[in-house]
């Protein structure tokens, strides 16, 4: 199999050409750079390949490995997702396209179909052109789709030739690529060719072929369990059938797979681990294959270089040239003085050794805060890594702040020790004198609730004051299922405003949570707390060891309890509480999906319950909000629904890539979606509902517009901007 890629950057954006780097970097404008490779693959059902690397060579100006450049094209015109799109060959596939009979052709003694194939919708994950069918067989002869997506261009050609009878397998891909997007442009290409030595047809799993063709003597198949032969017989029923309904093509594709699926890859996808699209690709690399002459590669090259093919390796050593001195320039060595003060704004984790690492937070996080209780917040965080080994790890974390209006001292220590990364095992211990929200866990983010304080007056966050010792461990008892055990003591006091100054002039609400009378008494608690949740089937994938969850098609389980430990004293803590939950993501195609979260509980016993220690909810006060719009209410106070009884709140969302304004034609290729918003909390004397809409991409921004009501009546109306992207970002 040969291979080529290349790239030529057309235009550099403006911005990254300024100054004495950028000028060296526009001199590979209007460059091509190229890699080729000849490989030999051996390839085994279902998905296993063997490639050797023969030759290879690049004029790409950074030292390449040959067994990682260019590994074989694994992907299929038949998978359901082929290429990262919906393929027209899907189960299904009408819900998404349009296909009409544009000609037909012959090729030897085979009749072929020229099909066209239009997208229903302009979506970036549908494509469009044409498939070239093979009449009766039903082979695929060959391939020409496009996609277009975020200004990038991609042409897919893929050509089948038949190397037995009946038996097309694909013998050239051509891939072309266009970029032009925030003031970039650049194109691509990727072109393999492939001549098979050998194949060897595994006919027990069934050969498609026309029924006149068909040998009299049919090659024996191999014992198939009663499962498979009642699919079999199923699959029979519906391929008689003239037309197949969307449902019916589905029932298709899945007998297909109960009948035919060698155990191998049954094994394979029944594994809950996902492994990287190439981790059945095993390359090797031959001794001499860097080391080929011109004389060799003309000899393998089906198509002669084009000119500026010829043209790339004979610059390619003037091109390294100017990029090596680029990397000199970043060595850290060579990093000048504004490199070093940019550091000192945004924060930096330095590298002791190997295995020790420090870092702080940076003059932008200097000042995190801004509230009327404590003022401004003046210090810095800093933090300690130390790798003991690949699956041992220590981070101890501290923070320092001095409070301007109320001129404390808040501080805080986290350290964590990580260990069985498999298991996701790590031990937590902090401590501290510091200023939280009564609602630590679902409140409003402290960055907004800074903003709306200082420019407008409105402080929904309600503080008090925490001296505290925190205990906790987690692990994963088996695959999907984590348990998490903590203990803590605290002392609380509440606080109150020490100042009103805010740039509108505002006078602000006082420190006391929505709905109640007084503040709360000084108090100390000892709580011990275990939470258990499980997720059926729940597919994972590892990066460096540690196991990181990706998706699951059940529902998430979870129960947690609670329990303030009295320890002799009037005004210490003394309740237990039990909660549960149950959340899922359905989805129902490619572009609708439906989610549900349930969550309820109660307070088995209440002696002295405090304000910190109620069950809050995810509420927003302001327009503007940190937290999903798929689990929180938009239009209620803080702590209006706050509770030491018992509760019940249901969230459902439907989420769509074409529901109303997306249905328009112009705005079909957008990115954004749309979702229906309806969620419900109960608790004893109020029941609140909130239904709405809103539009955006997907969990990262949104805008939403609500109603609620109260009691089953009007009870109020607004609009959200929900961007959960901020605590992705690290903001509080």
């Amino acid at each position: 199999m040969y291979v080529k890629g290349t790239v030529k950057i057309d235009k550099i954006p403006r911005l990254m050409t300024l100054g004495a780097d950028g000028k060296k970097l526009k001199n590979l404008a209007n460059k091509l750079f190229l890699i080729e490779s000849q490989n030999e693959i051996t390839f085994t059902a279902p998905n296993k390949y063997e490639q050797k690397v023969l030759a290879f060579s690049s004029t790409v100006p950074v030292d390449l490995d040959a067994s990682q450049a260019m590994t074989v094209m694994t992907a299929n015109i038949y998978d359901p997702d082929a290429f990262g799109r919906i393929s027209p060959l899907a189960p299904g596939a009408f819900t998404y396209y349009k296909f009409s009979l544009e000609g037909v052709s012959m090729d030897g003694d085979h009749m072929v179909n020229k099909i066209r194939v239009r997208p229903k919708k302009k979506n970036p994950k549908l494509v469009t052109g044409w498939l070239y069918i093979i009449e009766n067989s039903w082979n695929v002869q060959s391939a020409d789709l496009s996609a277009t997506e975020l200004g990038v261009t991609v042409r897919f050609t893929a050509t089948y030739n038949e190397v037995k009878p009946y038996a097309y397998l694909p013998t050239s891909y051509d891939i072309d690529m266009d970029i032009d997007a925030m003031g970039a442009k650049a194109t691509g290409k990727y072109y393999s060719s492939i001549q098979y030595k050998t194949v060897e047809l595994n006919e027990a799993q069934g050969v498609i072929r026309p029924k006149e063709k068909q040998s009299p003597t049919q090659p024996a198949r191999q014992a198939v369990s009663p499962k498979q032969e009642k699919a079999r017989k199923q699959l029979d029923a519906l391929i008689s059938k003239e037309e197949l309904s969307n449902r019916e093509a589905y029932k298709m594709a899945r007998l297909v797979k109960e009948a035919t699926e060698p155990e191998e890859k049954k094994k394979e996808r029944e594994s809950l681990e996902i492994t990287p699209g190439n981790a059945n690709v095993r390359v090797t690399v031959d001794t001499l294959a860097t080391t080929r002459d011109t004389s060799y590669w003309q000899t393998i090259r089906n198509l002669p270089l084009q000119k500026d093919e010829v043209v790339s390796y004979q610059i390619r050593d003037s091109i390294k040239h100017t990029i090596d001195s680029l990397r000199s320039k970043d060595s850290l060595q060579n990093r000048t003085s504004g490199y070093w003060i940019g550091k000192l704004i945004s924060g930096e984790e330095i590298a002791l050794s190997k295995k020790i690492k420090v870092g702080y937070s940076g003059l932008l996080r200097a000042c995190p805060q801004y509230d009327f209780v404590n003022g401004f917040w003046l210090g810095q965080q800093f933090s300690f890594r130390t790798d003991f080994t690949q699956t041992r790890s220590l981070l101890i974390s501290p923070s320092v702040y001095y409070t301007t209006a109320r001129k404390a001292i808040n501080w805080q220590v986290d350290g964590s020790y990580s260990y069985a990364p498999e298991k996701n095992g790590k031990l937590s211990l902090a401590g501290g004198e510091t200023t939280v929200d009564y609602n630590n866990e679902t409140g409003t983010m402290l960055l907004i609730n800074s903003l709306s304080s200082l420019f407008f007056g409105k402080n929904p966050v309600k503080f008090y004051q925490r001296k505290f010792i925190d205990l906790s461990h987690s692990i994963e008892l088996a695959n999907g299922l984590p348990l998490k055990t903590g203990l803590s003591y605290e002392k609380r006091h509440a606080l109150e405003n020490s100042q009103s100054y805010n740039f509108a002039g505002n006078t602000p609400s006082s420190n006391l949570p929505h709905g109640r009378a007084g503040y709360m008494p000084d108090n100390t608690a000892l709580k011990a707390g275990i939470q258990i949740s499980y997720t059926p089937r729940y597919h994972y994938w590892k990066h460096r060891g540690k196991k990181i969850y990706a998706y699951s098609h059940y529902p998430t389980f979870s129960l947690e309890y609670e329990a303030g430990i009295p320890t002799g004293s009037s005004t210490s803590a003394s309740f237990s509480r039990l909660e549960g939950s149950i959340h899922q993501t359905i989805k129902i195609n490619e572009f609708d999906k439906i989610g549900y979260y349930i969550n309820g509980g109660k307070f088995l016993s209440s002696r002295r319950v405090f304000f910190p220690d109620f069950k809050h909810f995810e509420t927003n006060e302001l327009f503007l909000t940190g937290s999903s719009l798929n689990n929180s209410f938009s239009l209620i106070d803080n702590y209006a629904c706050s509770t030491d009884r018992q509760w019940l709140q249901i969230h459902l969302n439907y989420t769509s890539d074409y529901l109303l304004f997306k249905r328009l034609p112009f705005l079909q290729s957008t990115l954004f979606n749309e979702a229906l918003h309806a969620r419900n909390v109960w608790i004893p004397g109020r029941n609140y509902a909130e239904f709405g809409y809103s539009a955006g991409f997907s969990d990262i921004a949104r805008v939403g517009v609500f109603v609620g009501l109260s009691g089953g009546r009007y009870d109020a109306v607004g609009f959200t901007i929900s961007l959960p992207v901020l605590k992705s970002m690290r903001f509080k």
